[in-house]
């Protein structure tokens, strides 16, 4: 397992490597495998890319997210501009299916709920309000609904993670029922975590997602 300094090291030299980052932002304090993040930065985009370059690094157990979002006075927008600006992305989008998202506001904080057939459908209306200017941070009540309840099927997702360089399929086990996926085991990081669900979702006929996955400090990463 790497010390607290070897893997603080590590973390801020991945963030070096965010074009949008500046090193002095963020600050960094690891105990036995818990990341902390603190700092400010001007924009969510910002704190999304850091968290995302913590999650990445073997021996990252867990994240403990103290980053503020402190806008520019030139970037603060009314929580109904916002709203309206959001919206009317949306509307334009191709992929989002249309009606299907509703917005809460308040303070530059938005909560987004609705119900999509598919999971790219959902991180496409995510990003579509991360990226929008005066946004402070997002919170995620989108479901998933598919048109087509078959049965997920094992195989396909097996074959997925088999493909991919990340994992290691003697330590991930896989149990389907219906349209529930459950992923068990062990991996060697968040981002591998986080990946492994990713792949699931975009599996034909899957619904929900239930990661059991554990992070596994001792465990190789595969590279």
């Amino acid at each position: 397992m790497k010390n607290n300094e070897a893997l603080q090291q590590e973390i801020q030299e991945a963030m070096k490597f965010e074009p949008m980052l500046h090193a002095a932002e963020i600050g960094v304090a690891v105990k036995e495998g818990i990341v902390t993040l603190n700092g400010t930065v001007d924009n969510l985009i910002k704190k999304t890319e850091a968290l995302h370059a913590a999650k990445k690094i073997k021996g990252v157990a867990a994240i403990v997210d103290e980053i503020e979002v402190k806008l520019d006075k030139s970037l603060v927008v009314s929580d109904q501009d916002i709203a309206a600006k959001i919206v009317k992305k949306l509307k334009e989008n191709l992929v989002v299916p249309q009606n299907t998202i509703s917005l809460t506001v308040e303070n530059g904080n938005v909560t987004a709920e609705g119900i999509v057939p598919w999971n790219f459908q959902r991180e496409t209306a995510l990003d579509i309000i991360r990226n929008q200017v005066g946004v402070r941070d997002v919170t995620n009540n989108i479901k998933l609904k598919r048109e087509l309840y078959d049965q997920a099927e094992k195989e396909i997702l097996e074959k997925a993670l088999r493909r991919h360089w990340a994992f290691d399929m003697d330590e991930i086990d896989i149990q389907v029922a219906g349209a529930t996926v459950q992923l068990s085991g062990t991996v060697g990081s968040i981002f591998q975590k986080e990946e492994a669900e990713r792949i699931a979702y975009k599996t034909p006929g899957v619904i929900k997602v239930v990661n059991h996955l554990k992070v596994n400090l001792e465990q190789p990463y595969l590279c």
